[in-house]
């Protein structure tokens, strides 16, 4: 490779030194710096190849990408990493908000180009909130690559920290409101010389006169056409070079079309100009999609809401005083004062004093919820009363409030089967309207040759698909967000259409319908050998590691005996050596105890060593107060309730007397509980399976949709499809009506594009609807769509 020729890409020289390299269709071409390098390899990977053959040479320079490219490399940094991403065993996940998309074939463009790119794992694009989850290897790849890739196609990234505040979509915003106001100014301006236009028609003006008004008309519309509807040209262009043709498509030529006749008619002394009609596309598309976008950033208030409720400074607690310092410095262990009145910084434990607190944001709880010293607090409740003290457990994005934020982040990128489906169709819909507008045009060339381009148009304009392809996202976007305020977190995008179809709930015992609060009320010790310190204490050792609902009731404080090899039976207990013996902690069988004890209120669960019982605990649990009101409410849905418990068949029994639940299962593994999902499924039935998100994590995912209770440190843990953060169970029914109310007015939605659609494209074809006409009718088809969508976010 010689250093005298000149660059694949851009056709500059490539300097003395450079020894930079790109492989394309088997051969090695010789580029002159990383950005040409990176611009060659994106054109490359994403089968765009052919440019190269099809293009012309190029003038030295050009293609070459500007040097601020260079820029997203300090994202590179340890501390970028940090501040902008979060590990997850051993990849980093950064969520990016991407200026300047405007359909769903962006969302394939980035997904398509970025899923290509090596180290990374997955890129899910949500194209209501115009926000990227990229998911990358640590080793080989960086976030800055990543940034530069999507500046290459034309998108404007920005990186946003877990805990970030700055609400990029209000930028957006003001860009977007900057579009409309000279459209609109344009569009009256444009339209005052129209009637002097069209007065002509009627009385005698001079040719002179009528070329001056045409010649403004272009000076006025040329900034509507390349800057306001700058957006649809871009967007339109993407897809054509993806090969993924978007909703922007028809619209593009549309206006482009208009103008360039226009523009031809006013030098060329023509017959007809249409600027009022491209400046009323423009301003009543753009005015819809400004109206779109409104909605779409309410469907992120809430996280928003969420961010809002930590302070900014915190009162550290120091040695010789207290300090006013950041919150992004507090760590755990520190201790902090905290005055009526003032927001929780960070979770931790009351170490001092008593109060109560405000959770309503984060539970939905709305009454004050009493602390004393030692309870959990919560980041972002509200101390109301007095003075306290309290040691930090957690910051940052590891605290509820930051979890509550993440999982709701994340279930924005989760799109339902079928919403992905009908954006793989939506670009092939686009292809046959413009067909059919080519069908038109030629019909109408031949039978009125003057009519057939502004039919044509109409046709172009009438038929965008807009409100078909923001039916389903809109109204699941809005169902999201309501449902987070009502303290249900949804974390898989199918939850609410498989929600609005089920047919059973079946729930677990303890921590579901109980308050997952067990409390010890008597001990029996069966060896005389033993102390029921003693047996405590070992107890307690055992369940310190398990997450299970019951092993909170054999906390003890002080030290614990030493326990090695620990190992979780999942449904049956827990195992350990202590002082080189094996004890185990569970169910009767597993842990020597023979036959369950059976007294009809109480849990039991036994502890022994060398496969002998040593002692029983007698454990109670309360009910949810609402358990009973709740399932009632299930059954008046037309629902039927099943209780699968792994507890003993007295204790089933007596719960399912309380709550009126005749199909009832106990002393369930975790493999009966799949056998009986399974034998439901088989029937027919449409499963929702409540319980444990942790302890029955497989239970869960064999079930045809999940709700677990969970909250506090327990949130990051659990695997279910929708996690309700309260103590109450009334948000599983709020789950199943909000799920039929979303399907509802989806299928609304999608009747209201089919059937406008249906309607409008035989008016349009047939010459009865004007161009101006078709655009109001475009966007006031989306805008209805969006709108009605937005009903679901007044739903109690």
């Amino acid at each position: 490779m010689t250093r005298s020729e000149a660059c694949f890409h851009c056709a500059l020289p490539i300097p003395t030194g450079c020894d930079l390299s790109v492989d394309i269709e088997g051969r090695r071409r010789a580029v002159c710096c990383p950005g040409c390098k990176a611009v060659a390899e994106l054109i490359r990977d994403t089968g765009l190849v052919r440019y190269y053959a099809l293009r012309d040479t190029p003038e030295p320079g050009v293609g070459r990408p500007p040097e601020d490219v260079a820029e997203w490399s300090v994202f590179d940094g340890d501390d970028m990493l940090e501040a902008f991403t979060e590990r997850r065993d051993g990849t980093r996940e950064a969520t990016i908000y991407v200026g300047g998309m405007y359909c769903s074939a962006c969302s394939w463009l980035i997904e398509t180009t970025l899923g290509k790119q090596p180290g990374v794992r997955s890129a899910e694009v949500n194209p209501i909130t115009h926000r990227l989850r990229l998911e990358f290897a640590t080793g080989g790849t960086t976030l800055g690559s990543h940034l530069a890739t999507l500046a290459d196609l034309g998108y404007q990234p920005q990186p946003l920290s877990p805990e970030t505040s700055t609400r990029p979509e209000v930028a957006e915003q003001r860009v977007a409101l900057k579009r409309l106001l000279v459209a609109s100014l344009g569009m009256m301006q444009v339209m005052m010389f129209a009637v002097g236009l069209y007065s002509m028609d009627f009385h005698t003006v001079e040719p002179e006169m009528q070329h001056f008004l045409r010649l403004v008309s272009f000076f006025v519309t040329t900034p509507v056409v390349f800057y306001s509807a700058k957006p649809f040209f871009t967007s339109a262009w993407r897809g054509v070079a993806g090969r993924k043709p978007g909703m922007d498509l028809p619209v593009s030529i549309a206006i482009g079309s208009a103008y360039a006749a226009s523009v031809y008619a006013t030098f060329a002394r023509g017959e007809a100009v249409w600027f009022d009609s491209v400046t009323m596309f423009v301003f009543f598309l753009t005015l819809g999609r400004f109206l779109e976008m409104r909605a779409r950033h309410r469907s992120i208030d809430r996280s928003a809401a969420l961010s809002s409720l930590l302070p900014n400074t915190a009162t550290r607690i120091e040695t010789d005083g207290h300090a006013t310092v950041p919150i992004s410095q507090l760590t755990a262990g520190d201790k902090v004062l905290i005055r009526a009145g003032d927001p929780i910084p960070a979770d931790g434990l009351l170490a001092s004093g008593t109060t109560s607190v405000d959770e309503s944001l984060l539970t939905g709880e709305a009454r004050p919820q009493a602390k004393g010293v030692g309870d959990a607090l919560s980041a972002g409740s509200v101390n109301l009363d007095g003075m306290v003290e309290m040691t930090v457990t957690s910051t940052g994005s590891d605290t509820t409030l930051g979890t509550i934020s993440r999982l709701s982040e994340r279930a924005r990128y989760a799109r339902p089967a079928f919403v992905t489906l009908a954006d793989n169709v939506a670009s092939y819909i686009v292809v046959a309207l413009l067909i059919v507008a080519a069908g038109v045009a030629t019909f109408w060339y031949f039978a009125d040759a003057e009519r057939a381009f502004v039919i044509t148009l109409s046709v172009l304009v009438v038929t965008c698909p807009c409100a078909l392809a923001l039916a389903t996202p809109a109204a699941f976007a809005a169902a999201g967000s309501r449902l987070s305020q009502l303290s249900l977190l949804v974390t898989n995008g199918n939850a609410i259409e498989t929600l609005s179809r089920a047919t059973v709930v079946m729930l677990d015992k303890t921590g579901t319908l109980t308050m997952g609060a067990p409390r010890i009320t008597s001990v029996f010790v069966i060896d005389d050998r033993r102390t029921e310190r003693d047996c405590r204490l070992i107890a307690a050792a055992l369940e310190h590691a398990s997450t299970h609902p019951l092993a909170g009731a054999f906390a003890v404080p002080g030290e614990r005996p030493a326990v090695a090899n620990e190992r979780i039976h999942v449904g049956k207990g827990v195992s350990g050596i202590v002082d080189g013996r094996e004890w185990r902690i569970g169910s009767a069988g597993f842990a020597g105890g023979g036959a369950a004890v059976e007294d009809g209120v109480s849990t039991h669960v036994f502890l022994g060593v060398g496969g002998e019982a040593v002692a029983c605990f007698e454990l109670e649990d309360e009910l949810r107060p609402d358990a009973r009101r709740t399932l009632d409410r299930v059954k008046n849905l037309g629902l039927k309730t099943a209780l699968v418990s792994g507890d003993n068949r007295a204790a089933v029994l007596s719960t399912a007397e309380k709550l009126a639940i005749d199909d009832v299962h106990f002393e369930c593994t975790p493999a009966d509980k799949l056998g009986i999902i399974g034998d439901a499924q088989r029937r027919g039935e449409c499963v929702v399976m409540v319980g444990d998100g942790i302890n029955d994590a497989p239970v869960l995912a064999g079930a045809d949709t999940s709700i677990a209770p969970a909250h506090g440190a327990l949130l990051a843990q659990t695997s279910a499809d929708v996690i309700m953060t309260g103590d109450s169970l009334a948000p599983l029914t709020t789950a199943i009506e909000m799920a039929r109310r979303t399907m509802r007015i989806v299928r609304q939605n999608l009747t209201w594009a089919i059937v406008y659609n249906a309607l409008a494209l035989p008016l349009a074809a047939a010459g009865f609807v004007p161009p101006w006409a078709a655009a109001i009718g475009m966007s006031a088809s989306s805008l209805i769509v969006v709108l009605n969508a937005l009903r679901l976010s007044r739903f109690e």
